[in-house]
């Protein structure tokens, strides 16, 4: 076969610029320190690669968002730890508003530690975190939860029940706080709490205490009930909402049977104190907190606001005053009492959380950690097996070099000039 000069030159020539492209894709290799600097290297490592280094991503991403929901909850819970002593203190201070030593003027100066008591929750309950957001308005992060309503003068829940939840993993939101019903408008989930009060009109001395659940599946699904003073001094209570329907039950109950104990059997496994002498036309009330989520009544601070206007009224040398006085006390120490149980429950709550964000974080940084050892694996580069291969690559060029320079000198006249 004969060759041409033509096709000397252009085999050696594309022989040097193969080996100088081996060379320059290990100077590469060398330089980068990854092993497929194409995906043409290693086609299916390299989509590997892509898809771990995704989930790699997407890891990191959910660890940012856990960064933000531990921050906020434990904004959350430091508002929270605030709260409890003030609510305790109410207590506290409750039963000293209840003692009967007390005078009038007595009661008016605890009557404005009352209300310091009250500016301070409003404040804690209205608190923003560290990116402005008020904690417990839900979903409305500019909306103050809780303001005065001018009409009513109370306080009314401006927020909504929509919780903010965060992907803390692929399969998990967490609730990152608790909106403002979760808070201080609910009885503590499970529980059954009945809350009495007695009407701002009754004329006697009548004092509603405190109720004892005798069978709580019954008692449970029983929603209010108002007990009313006949002319002959018996009661009549009519029930109200049992197991969850508009159904009325109605219990009459002679004046003998409570008036030496002073306990009152409202049936539906309920009883009650009844103590002082109500007149005929005073009536009384209970109400299951549970039927009442959501309601403004449930609200420790307008609980507050009750009870400072009831301590401000002059009481002494008038019976039925200071009965009234007494149910809105008695109501109020219920009511704080079941605000004090479901703060506790929703501190504990967020603890939860918490602990169980810490877990997935760590499980997230194993998994990181597995996710960075396989993309390495699949792309990072062996140095010995490359300076090797940068040797024999440097090499094949020379030799390439070398054999065109050998070959492109063989001709007739160079034989003839060494004969």
């Amino acid at each position: 076969m004969r060759i041409s000069s033509a096709l000397y030159f252009q085999t050696g020539l594309n022989s040097i610029n193969k080996q100088q492209s081996d060379l320059v894709h290990t100077f590469q290799q060398l330089g980068s320190g990854r092993r497929m600097v194409t995906p043409a290297d290693d086609p299916l490592a390299a989509a590997q690669t892509i898809t771990l280094a995704q989930s790699k991503s997407m890891n990191q991403r959910f660890a940012e968002n856990r960064h933000v929901a531990l921050r906020q909850l434990g904004e959350e819970e430091n508002v929270l730890m605030s709260m409890i002593p003030q609510v305790n203190g109410a207590k506290t201070r409750l039963l000293e508003a209840a003692n009967g030593t007390l005078s009038d003027a007595d009661r008016t100066i605890l009557a404005g530690v009352f209300e310091e008591m009250r500016d301070s929750l409003a404040n804690l309950a209205n608190a923003k975190d560290a990116s402005g957001q008020y904690i417990f308005s839900g979903s409305k992060g500019n909306t103050a939860p809780f303001v005065i309503d001018p009409a009513t003068n109370k306080y009314v829940y401006k927020g909504d029940q929509v919780d903010r939840n965060i992907q803390a993993d692929q399969t998990r939101q967490i609730p990152a706080s608790d909106h403002g019903v979760d808070l201080l408008l609910r009885a503590t989930p499970g529980s059954t709490i009945f809350l009495t009060s007695g009407h701002a009109n009754n004329t006697g001395t009548g004092v509603i205490g405190g109720v004892n659940i005798t069978d709580i599946t019954l008692a449970a699904n029983a929603a209010d009930a108002t007990i009313t003073v006949e002319d002959n001094g018996d009661l009549t209570v009519i029930w109200q909402g049992i197991n969850g329907a508009p159904d009325v039950e109605t219990k009459t109950i002679p004046a003998a049977e409570f008036s030496t104990s002073g306990v009152v059997d409202l049936g539906n496994g309920v009883t009650v104190q009844l103590s002082g002498e109500p007149k005929a036309g005073d009536t009384f009330r209970l109400d299951n907190a549970q039927a009442k989520t959501g309601s403004d009544d449930l609200n420790i601070l307008n609980t507050l606001e009750e009870v400072i206007a009831a301590l401000k009224q002059p009481v002494d040398a008038n019976p039925a005053a200071k009965a009234q006085m007494q149910n809105v006390l008695n109501g109020a120490m219920q009511k704080i009492d079941m605000t004090y149980d479901n703060i506790l429950t929703v501190r504990a709550s967020v603890g939860a959380r918490m602990n169980e964000i810490e877990a997935i974080d760590a499980s997230g940084q194993l998994q990181s950690l597995h996710l960075a050892s396989e993309i390495s694996r699949l792309e990072d580069l062996d140095y010995y097996t490359a300076s090797t291969q940068l040797e024999l690559r440097t090499s094949a060029l020379e030799a390439a070099a070398l054999a065109f320079k050998k070959i492109q000198s063989t001709n007739l006249f160079a034989i003839n000039a060494r004969g």
